[in-house]
This record gives structure tokens, C-alpha cells and sequence, in this order.
């Protein structure tokens, strides 16, 4: 039987947000139990902050390929939303 303890993850906004209510609280060790951490996670977190801006916490993987299938998606509705508009157009324009 194994002793080791897996690594949580956790995502950026969720460490963003605890360090700023410990920060808006004034209490770390309060903060760090409402949100189930470890003190010195949140500890090492908040200097994290100081030391590198808010960019501490953003997704550190970007994917390019990610953004330009989000692209793709969005010039697609784009075009889909100018042919609708202009097949309305002309369906308005026609005699009734």
C-alpha cells in the first residue's frame, strides 16, 4: 500500500479568488480552510502574486491550435449571420 498523495490541481480563477479574499479577509488561515488548501499552498500562492502579477495564475499551456479552431468557429457564425441578414433584406424588399 502506497503512502504518496496525488497532486491536486487546481484551476487559476479558483487560486485568484482565494488569495484575494485571504487578502480582503486579512485572515490567510481562514480563507485557506473555507476553500480546503493547505496554509502554505495558499501562502506560496500569495507571494506568487506579489512577486508576478495576476499572469501567476493563468493558464501556463496555450494551445494555438485551440485558439484558431475558436476562430474558425466564430468567422463561420460570422458568415452564417451575414447571409441570414442579407437574405432578410431581400425578403423585406419583395412586393407583398
Amino acid at each position: 500500500m502506497s503512502n504518496k498523495k496525488t497532486q491536486r490541481k487546481f484551476k487559476p480563477e479558483f487560486k485568484l479568488n482565494v488569495v484575494l479574499e485571504s487578502y480582503a479577509t486579512g485572515n490567510t488561515a481562514a480563507a485557506a480552510e473555507r476553500n480546503g488548501i493547505h496554509i502554505s499552498q495558499l501562502n506560496q500562492w500569495r507571494k506568487r502574486l506579489l512577486t508576478s502579477g495576476a499572469q501567476t495564475f493563468t493558464a501556463r499551456r496555450t494551445n494555438k491550435s485551440e485558439y484558431q479552431r475558436r476562430i474558425d468557429q466564430l468567422e463561420k457564425v460570422t458568415g452564417r449571420i451575414t447571409v441570414e441578414k442579407e437574405l432578410l433584406k431581400k425578403t423585406q424588399e419583395l412586393p407583398a
